[in-house]
């Protein structure tokens, strides 16, 4: 499906190396500590971290709700490169809709400048949804990082 919806494109730095910043990405361990905006906390992250290889994440809602996202990495290239197809999980698996994420790891004076790009959205309020969520998550990223 072709959809005209522009991407989520978010920057931010880090005062950590990309290699730091890309296992951050890459361990459960780790990624757990920040993949839930603001009060949603990530549980079960599984990561097999390979072309090919898939992932797994559930988070758990204040009112007690369970999301699980999934998806496919495509391309690893560590430390400058991740990219995963991100598809939420729904009841009736006709429903779902596969996006794509992509983040950029690259070494500045200071640190890194990550880039995060989502793109293929369904909808504008997808992508909207989906860019407070992020920003969220890459502030909370800075203080695990």
């Amino acid at each position: 499906m072709q959809t005209t919806t522009p991407a989520a494109v978010l920057r931010r730095t880090y005062t950590v190396s990309p290699e730091r910043l890309y296992e951050a990405w890459t361990t459960p361990q780790v990624a757990q500590q920040f993949l839930g905006p603001s009060d949603v906390k990530a549980s079960d992250v599984e990561m097999d971290v390979r072309v090919g290889g898939s992932y797994r994440i559930v988070m758990n809602m204040s009112d007690g709700e369970r999301w699980a996202v999934k998806g496919t990495y495509r391309i690893v290239a560590p430390p400058n490169r991740l990219q995963m197809t991100w598809v939420w999980e729904e009841s009736d698996p006709r429903e779902e809709h596969e996006t794509l994420l992509t983040l950029e790891f690259k070494a500045i004076a200071t640190g890194t400048e990550l880039t995060l790009t989502h793109e293929r959205f369904a909808s504008e309020e997808s992508r909207a949804g989906h860019t407070r969520g992020w920003e969220a998550i890459l502030d909370q990223l800075g203080s695990v990082a």
